[in-house]
């Protein structure tokens, strides 16, 4: 009797292991081959306590961190370009990181027709990442435009709509470039509407000190690695504070996208890459 109760109980301990193990696998599947490339389309709406009236409903597509060259290809440039396409924004942005490192250029070269095919009406701006910093900054910035995203290193460009003006302000990566953002936002009248496009989220904590209204920022990737009710497992720096999504500090506001590609691990888990569908109001 006591045997058969052992017996019973070593079956049971062997059925509950292999399933844990099943699990693992499952898991680890989806994460490495099925939610890297399962875009998440987030559509959002900002109210901008400033915006002038010709801007409202405004629609800004936000996308981040490519990470081209390391498990993100041109093939996948091409879904994406489908997919915001389909979405016919006013504005694209990009907030960094078009390459994962020296390696990457032949990926990013692939991408450019795709790249190509983003249209809207009001351009395609752009800001370096820290991995940009790895390969020549003229040979990414030449790609860049070569894809027709006009590169902003700490300055700023006007869009006039109507009688209005909205101004975006580009700045230099923080981490291994030059930021500077009282250079970037020389110029801009006062009082004016404007928005600024900084790669590290965390950056906030320094944009809110000056007349910027929105900060568009993803370096994060929102973790890549995320637990329900738990958050990202690990964070970059400058990117721990802010990693993931809308904030709010009086009337000014972040947005953190969580990126196309991955680095470093190319796993996402319960945090799939995202294409941002912004409309102001």
């Amino acid at each position: 009797m006591e045997e058969e109760k052992i017996k019973k109980s070593l079956i049971a301990g062997s059925i509950g292991i292999g399933s844990l193990a099943a699990a693992a696998g499952a898991a680890a599947f989806y994460s490495a081959f099925v939610e890297p490339y399962w875009f998440d389309l987030n559509k959002i709406e900002i109210r901008i306590q400033r915006l002038p009236d010709s801007f409202k409903k405004f629609h800004i597509v936000h996308i981040s961190d490519f990470h081209l060259g390391f498990h993100f290809k041109a093939k996948h440039i091409a879904k994406m370009a489908v997919e915001i396409q389909k979405l016919n924004p006013d504005l694209v942005v990009f907030t960094g990181d078009l390459v994962n490192s020296h390696r990457s250029l032949k990926s990013a070269v692939k991408s450019l027709p795709y790249l190509k095919k983003i249209n809207a009406p009001y351009g395609k701006l752009a800001v370096l990442g820290n991995h940009d910093y790895l390969e020549n900054i003229h040979t990414i910035s030449e790609l860049l435009g070569k894809s027709g995203f006009e590169l902003l290193i700490n300055e700023n460009r006007r869009i006039k709509k109507g009688e209005d003006e909205l101004y975006i302000a580009g700045l230099d990566d923080y981490l291994r470039g030059e930021a500077d953002i009282e250079r970037a936002l020389a110029g801009i009248p006062e009082g004016r509407c404007t928005f600024l496009l900084a790669h590290e989220p965390d950056y906030f904590k320094v944009s809110t000190k000056f007349p910027v209204d929105l900060q568009l920022s993803g370096h994060s990737h929102g973790g890549q690695i995320r637990l329900p009710l738990f958050g990202p497992i690990v964070t970059s720096k400058m990117g721990r504070k802010y990693h993931s999504g809308l904030y709010q500090a009086e009337n000014k506001f972040l947005y953190t996208n969580r990126g196309m590609g991955t680095t470093h691990l190319p796993f996402r888990f319960f945090c799939r890459p995202e294409i941002t569908s912004i409309t102001l109001k």
